[in-house]
């Protein structure tokens, strides 16, 4: 075994023997590991391990995923790294437990808080949703993302009616962390930012404007029948497939809200994630009509168009005063490369795929009137911002 390897073998030791002490006590039987691969680079705010199973059984492998954080206290709710790996842990955990729920995400086995680190099953080989956007073909591409979004409706189906089972889950691991579900205050701080810019620019917003950002606000808190197990960053590389399987991976964003924050996803551009770039239209209602037909299994009052079709407008919304909020003080210092495109060409993407689809249905005009106005002025500040291209598997070729 070369040095380096053996060197990180031996850093690995205090984990594997956590580890194996868990996996022995949950299986049943004793366990071993050894062979130890990191997945993740230096510098990564967790340490993924690929870890072989020296025992006999199955599987022949686990992955163990820990948190990388100095000083790190699991006590410490406040702290964004401990929040993060908590949502991680009991995300996993509950779609494992629930047996009504597709295999939509690696098994979760087992986990040490203490140590911050879980135990999941190896997916084994695989590619995520990048390579299919970035790399390959048109038809490759959209197949990928109608089974993304079939997933989604599956998971959100499956959820809805278990939410007092991850509310046990949330405070049996860490009862003051308040993992449970979106609360909304983090939107109402960005909606804060978003009117310091607005007075900035000189873009006038009415009374009417105020009472719509409540109607987005309550939709967001108060879900309704749309009330599931929301990934929250379902990004491309949080996306993994094989063959025709989908997993989602990477929970530390979920929890329980409403479930069109993660199917207008794609609509809205993955606004948090670096992949960010247009589907094609067509597509756009391709994915949304597929996850819509899962969704309906568990829940019917989707099947109402008027009632889905508001929803869809309100979470768009959302979507958009959200990242404005975020990311529109800091574009009008400069712009800057996230990903694969601009900050600025990401917003007036957003701009324009909102005012398209509440124009469409004739929703939150006020909004509407906003963005119609804030995205003139930004035009005219920023003329040089080029349009958010297509995913290069659609600029290659048609569907």
């Amino acid at each position: 075994m070369p040095s380096d390897e053996l060197d990180g073998q031996n850093n690995f030791a205090p984990i594997l023997a956590a580890a194996e002490r868990l996996l022995s006590n949950v299986l049943g039987r004793q366990v071993r590991l050894g062979e130890v691969a990191s997945l993740t680079e230096r510098g990564r705010r967790n340490v993924v391990l690929r870890c072989r199973n020296l025992s006999s059984g199955a599987p022949s492998s686990f992955i163990v995923k820990q948190v990388a954080v100095e000083n790190y206290d699991p006590r410490d709710t406040t702290s964004w790294d401990v929040r993060r790996f908590l949502s991680d842990w009991v995300g996993a955990q509950f779609l494992s437990t629930i047996p009504s729920i597709p295999r939509c995400s690696p098994r979760f086995f087992a986990g040490d808080r203490a140590s911050g680190f879980f135990i999941l099953e190896d997916l084994g080989p695989h590619r995520s949703l990048v390579q299919p956007l970035l790399e390959e073909d048109a038809a490759s591409a959209a197949a990928a993302l109608l089974a993304f979004a079939t997933c989604l409706g599956k998971l959100h189906a499956a959820t809805r009616s278990h939410s007092a089972r991850f509310e046990s889950l949330c405070y049996d691991l860490s009862p003051e962390a308040g993992l449970v579900a979106w609360t909304g205050a983090e939107f109402h701080e960005r909606i804060k930012l978003l009117q310091a810019g607005l007075e900035r620019l000189a873009v006038r917003s009415e009374a009417a404007f105020l009472q719509e950002l409540e109607t987005v606000s309550g939709a967001i808190e108060r879900p309704g029948p749309f009330f599931t197990y929301v990934h929250g960053d379902p990004c491309p590389d949080n996306v993994f497939l094989s063959g025709e399987q989908v997993r989602l991976i990477d929970f530390e964003f979920g929890r329980f809200g409403h479930a069109l924050i993660d199917a207008t996803y794609g609509r809205m551009m993955f606004p948090t994630c670096w992949c960010a770039n247009r589907l094609p239209q067509g597509l756009i209602s391709r994915m949304e009509s597929a996850y819509r037909a899962e969704l309906v299994k568990g829940c019917p009052e989707a099947e109402d168009d008027s009632v889905f079709e508001t929803a869809l407008v309100e979470v768009c919304a959302f979507w958009l005063l959200n990242t404005l909020g975020w990311q529109l003080q800091g574009a009008l210092r400069e712009d800057r490369t996230w990903g694969i495109a601009t900050v600025r060409s990401r917003l007036l993407a957003r701009l324009e795929t909102f005012l398209t689809i509440a124009g469409e249905r004739d929703q939150l005009p006020a909004v509407r009137r906003m963005a119609g106005r804030l995205l003139a002025v930004l035009r005219e500040r920023w003329p040089e911002a080029r349009p958010l291209p297509l995913y290069p598997a659609f600029e290659r070729g048609e569907l």
